[in-house]
């Protein structure tokens, strides 16, 4: 409150204070407005709540906003004024959004949609999105701007305007920058933008060129974020290093990830450190329920490793080793695992080399181990260049399975015996979970052909 002579009744230092003290002396308020004027100053040294401050205590929410923003047409001038073509997936979500009338919205504008792939995003329509959504960024929940050409450039602009909303009132849950063109640069602005976000659960940052420096960067970031529950780092030229740093931040009991993707990094050694690293973490983390380790060089020797820390864990579900070097000797170490009280739902061994040269041990291995195993439900192997030898004593385990809702193997060897054991499965009515397989067969003049599935997705 001020006086008459508008000087502040709650002086602060310095000369305001001298002046006061020659002031004559007022009479003392009366307890009630004493009261009420301690409320008052307090309210004004103490920070406004997190909505209100930024939007007044009606605008604390997206619907609020667009009453008195037409979003849509804010984003078509903004274009037009900038010379830029309106992307339709933007379009779309700004619609989606005003009609679902939420608290929130959302924008997912991948480059790959029919819609905008030849109208795909780049830093340039980064500035049309500071323009028109620093103000309503508070209220973004999710953010795909995959499959697009940004660069550093864009990124920064997008991390400094759009991701640089107040920690304490923005809403982002999920940003999706896959397969993009960003650098270290980029990534640093990113990181610096997201890491205090609270909400934030899901990163995907895969097939851009990160490098060493960008991955560590997103190391550190996992560090300081707790609560990030997915983590997809897939093909962004990271090295040992980055893995290495990856299975050592997961040590932490306190972060929850349960998803990571590493697939694709860039392994120049034939040592399998790496491998041994994410092994220990392994045996000792209990929130991870996925992890990506395709491409990334394991070998027999390296898979023995993993399972002998494996054999431990009770938590992870998905284990993904597509298109490493296993071997037979690989897949016998495999089968230790599966043979095991193993809690994995999901195995995928594609793209591997258990049956190189018609050798049938490993495949083997694994088809004994499936006759006990009652958890597995998907099972991938294919590219795994098995004989029909091979491809038959799988069957023979996965009649005798009845838990097995899915296999790939289309892309082995077949052969007459093993393709007439697969089509009395898959036409076995009485089975009592149906088997989803990448192939189906057919019966043409007493001879049992194989035939791809496309578009086959194990679920």
């Amino acid at each position: 409150e001020m006086s008459e002579e508008g000087d502040p009744e709650v002086t602060g230092f310095g000369e305001e204070e001298e002046e006061e003290e020659e002031a004559p002396e007022e009479a003392a308020p009366a307890p009630e407005e004493a009261g009420h004027n301690a409320e008052e100053a307090r309210a004004a040294t103490e920070p406004a709540a997190p909505e209100e401050a930024h939007h007044g205590a009606d605008g604390g929410s997206f619907k609020a906003y667009i009453q008195s923003v037409d979003i849509c047409k804010a984003y078509e001038d903004a274009c037009k004024a900038g010379l830029r073509k309106v992307n339709a997936c933007v379009r779309r979500s700004l619609h989606d959004s005003v009609q679902a009338a939420k608290d929130t919205f959302f924008i997912e504008a991948p480059g790959n949609d029919k819609l905008t792939f030849t109208n795909r995003l780049t830093d340039d329509d980064m500035q049309i999105f500071a323009q028109v959504f620093m103000t309503p960024s508070v209220f973004l929940q999710r953010l795909d701007l995959s499959y697009n050409h940004l660069t550093d450039v864009g990124a920064t602009e997008l991390a400094q305007t759009i991701l640089a909303a107040d920690n304490n009132t923005r809403r982002l849950t999920s940003l999706n920058l896959r397969s993009n063109s960003i650098g270290p640069d980029g990534c640093f602005a990113i990181c610096q933008a997201v890491v205090m976000c609270q909400t934030l659960r899901r990163l995907n940052m895969s097939q851009n060129p990160l490098g060493r420096e960008g991955g560590l960067l997103v190391v550190d970031l996992l560090r300081n974020s707790p609560d990030l529950l997915e983590l997809h780092l897939e093909d962004t030229e990271a090295d040992i290093d980055v893995l290495v740093a990856t299975a050592e931040a997961l040590l932490n009991p306190e972060l929850h990830l349960k998803v990571c993707n590493l697939q694709n990094p860039r392994i120049i050694t034939l040592q399998e450190d790496h491998t041994v690293h994410l092994g220990r973490m392994l045996r000792v983390n209990t929130h991870l329920s996925e992890i990506n380790l395709g491409k990334i060089k394991m070998r027999d020797e390296g898979v023995r490793q993993l399972v002998s820390f494996l054999l431990e864990n009770k938590t992870l579900r998905i284990l993904d080793l597509r298109c490493n070097e296993l071997g037979a000797a690989g897949a016998k170490h495999i089968g230790v695992l599966l043979g095991s009280d193993c809690q994995l739902s999901h195995l995928n061994l594609s793209g591997n080399r258990i049956g190189e040269q018609c050798n049938v041990t490993g495949a083997t291995a694994i088809a004994q181990a499936l006759l006990n195993n009652r958890m597995l439900r998907h099972l991938d192997l294919d590219h795994n260049a098995l004989c029909g030898g091979s491809l038959k004593v799988l069957a023979d385990a996965v009649d005798q399975n009845s838990m097995l809702e899915t296999i790939a193997l289309f892309n082995n060897q077949w052969d007459q015996p093993s393709s007439y054991k697969f089509h009395q499965i898959l036409s076995d009515r009485a089975r009592v979970l149906p088997l989803r397989a990448d192939f189906v067969t057919s019966e043409v003049d007493l001879r049992i052909d194989i035939c791809k599935v496309n578009n086959f997705v194990i679920s």
